[in-house]
């Protein structure tokens, strides 16, 4: 896939509804009917910082770009008086199978990616030229993730 088709797929991705992917011990959850699916291939489309304000582990507030709140592009972040309770995450946009999922990361997972994204530019390859397979690990309450690049045939 060329970086044009990338940008085309943002912009699809920017106008449609995406799916919020959820991580479980065993895998995750791509569909309510199918069985936990432990790792998946994905094309990634684009990636950045996250924040979410969680309330007895409910989300009551939201920032894709750790700078406004979803829904209230009046309030800053910055000048939240919450924001000490914020969770920071990173956010990964993805293609799978076809759909458009959000991913966001938080803690290990971010590390994770981060160090899946050095080992890249070390060997001068670019996120959105790739492939990427993101494994679970299970590790008991919660599953962890792990990044590689998927072999290209």
């Amino acid at each position: 896939m060329t970086r044009p088709d990338v940008e085309r797929l943002r912009q699809c991705v920017r106008r449609a509804p995406v799916h919020q992917l959820l991580v479980h011990p065993r895998g995750f959850a791509l569909d309510p009917q199918r069985a936990l699916t432990p790792r998946i291939e994905a094309r990634l489309l684009s990636y950045g910082a996250a924040r979410t304000r969680y309330l007895r582990r409910q989300a009551t507030c939201r920032s894709l770009d750790a700078l406004t709140a979803l829904g209230a592009p009046q309030r800053h972040c910055a000048e939240c008086a919450l924001r000490p309770q914020c969770t920071t995450q990173l956010r990964l946009d993805l293609i799978v199978e076809r759909h458009a999922w959000r991913l966001l990361l938080e803690h290990t997972a971010a590390k994770h990616f981060l160090d899946y994204q050095a080992r890249l530019h070390r060997r001068a390859i670019a996120l959105e030229d790739i492939i990427h397979r993101i494994t679970v690990i299970n590790r008991g309450s919660w599953g962890e993730l792990r990044f590689s690049d998927s072999p290209q045939t």
